[in-house]
């Protein structure tokens, strides 16, 4: 699960912007290793991710170098990993 420092607006237009500042940070053969894809938004500022397995640690270190986001400064933190997305999205119900 990874929480934004901004508040999240249109989601689909957020999408896009994180998949291409992603890619700018891990490059082609990174991305296609971490093959990343927002599952859920939580809320306004948080969403769980997956990523392939391989690329887990490639996809944690890439989203605390990512800094802006649609021309915006902004900081992403994981918040935590885990097997699956239900376990996450139980942690994420408990911590609102």
């Amino acid at each position: 699960m990874v929480e934004s420092a901004l508040p999240i607006g249109d989601r689909e237009e957020f999408k896009r912007q994180f998949y291409r500042e992603l890619l700018l940070v891990v490059g082609e053969l990174g991305y296609h290793r971490v093959n990343p894809r927002i599952m859920r938004f939580i809320d306004d500022r948080r969403f769980v991710m997956k990523a392939d397995l391989e690329g887990v640690s490639d996809a944690i270190r890439a989203t605390a170098l990512i800094n802006r986001i649609g021309g915006q400064a902004t900081a992403f933190y994981t918040l935590g990993s885990s097997g699956t997305i239900k376990a996450l999205t139980k942690t994420a119900q408990g911590d609102a």
